[in-house]
């Protein structure tokens, strides 16, 4: 600081100094050229010459504060945080595509290229601070890089990210409980490593979060009903993560979900029926877990659900009539789910569905008669099931098995 400061004086003595000396250069030509101010009709070349020298001055003047608000700086506290995750966690800056060394907010880091592959480690910056100067750093990703080591306490003093992604990786450790104070965290992404212990409730205050990813972890216990407070969520990936029990009751706030990822984790109790009124739901697995039937009729309302697939559950018999009116399913699997009756004719009115599994399950009658020719279809597993009918009549030349 102390640096930047003596330069700026120096620059601002420097311009005036110009300025002076511009000044008696033009006071002293005055006097040898006035004998030829008679060629100016309308201004006097003494006239002339002030305004020239005023204009001049101006335009330094101009030059040098247009200078100083396009230079911003980054934040100290945070390049000094930056610079300590990076030695602890052994990372290197990809071709000097930024600059860690001495101001970070450069290069790609104030550009759009963020989540490109080849800019990995990043960072971007907000640079419109403090009337545009200062900069702080907004995005951070450290992404399958094979690191290994902790969440750092340095990392609190980036209080501006909005995007944390270091998923894939092999991070260990438990989740930090400042983690919650990233107030405008927008995406949280730590899948793929190895931290363990519970998922902080101080996440629940991160009220900008629209999508958090947890998968592939060791973590234990349940998740925080804090999580429910988390309104402006989008997309939540829990799969693999070791995160159990019951979907809290809060989740019920979560009316924009479009994306629910929590196959193979030890989530137990009935499928909530509040999911059905998260009609923004676009893909929703639950496979592998302890979940019980029966599927909730209510998923008949989610009518953007583009894949569905529940597999495993337990205890209570389920039926299909829910699927009808789910147009826009491309992917479709309830494998192993208790799943009685028939297959419900209008099946074949999901002219948008490529996969269809419902095999281990206890369905019987017979086959929808258009199925085999539904010209989407491309993949089918029906077996392990008590269905009659031929297969082979009319099967569409789409269908590979």
């Amino acid at each position: 600081t102390t640096d930047i400061n003596t330069t700026d004086r120096y620059t601002n003595t420097h311009h005036i100094h110009l300025c002076y000396l511009i000044h008696l250069f033009f006071s002293v030509i005055r006097e040898h050229t006035y004998t030829y101010a008679m060629v100016f009709r309308f201004i006097s070349v003494s006239n002339f010459i002030n305004l020239f020298f005023t204009i001049l001055c101006i335009i330094i003047t101009f030059q040098q504060s247009n200078a100083q608000t396009t230079a911003p700086r980054t934040d100290p506290s945070e390049v000094r945080a930056l610079n300590t995750i990076f030695q602890k966690w052994d990372v290197q800056i990809p071709r000097n595509l930024w600059n860690i060394s001495g101001e970070p907010c450069t290069g790609t880091a104030l550009g759009p290229d963020f989540d490109v592959a080849y800019n990995n480690p990043s960072i971007e910056c907000n640079c419109t601070f403090d009337n545009n100067s200062t900069c702080h750093i907004t995005k951070l990703k450290v992404t399958q890089l094979n690191r290994q080591g902790v969440i750092p306490e340095e990392l609190a003093a980036l209080t501006y990210l909005a995007v944390l992604k270091i998923d894939q990786n092999a991070f260990t450790g438990t989740l930090p409980l400042f983690l919650g104070n990233f107030s405008a965290m927008v995406i949280l992404s730590l899948a793929h490593n190895r931290f363990h212990g519970t998922i902080p409730k101080e996440l629940g205050n991160l009220k900008e979060l629209a999508m958090l990813a947890v998968s592939s972890n060791n973590f234990s216990g349940s998740l925080p009903a804090e999580l429910g407070n988390l309104v402006k969520m989008q997309q939540i990936y829990l799969d693999s993560s070791g995160v159990g029990g019951e979907i809290p009751s809060t989740f019920a706030n979560l009316l924009d979900m479009r994306v629910m990822w929590a196959s193979d984790s030890p989530f137990s109790g009935k499928i909530p029926s509040f999911i059905g009124n998260w009609t923004k739901l676009e893909s929703l697995r639950l496979q592998g877990n302890n979940f019980e039937g029966p599927i909730p009729a209510s998923f008949s309302n989610l009518t953007s659900l583009n894949s569905l697939r529940i597999s495993d559950l337990q205890n209570v018999s389920s039926s299909l009539d829910f699927i009808i009116s789910l147009k826009n399913l491309t992917d479709l699997v309830i494998r192993n789910a208790l799943v009685s009756g028939p297959i419900p004719t209008e099946i074949v009115q999901l002219q948008k569905l490529r996969t269809l599994d419902l095999s281990f399950n206890n369905l019987n009658g017979s086959l929808p008669q258009t199925l085999m020719n539904m010209s989407s279809l491309v993949s089918l597993f029906l077996g392990n099931n008590s269905l009659s009918g031929s297969l082979l009549p009319d099967k569409s030349a789409n269908l590979l098995n």
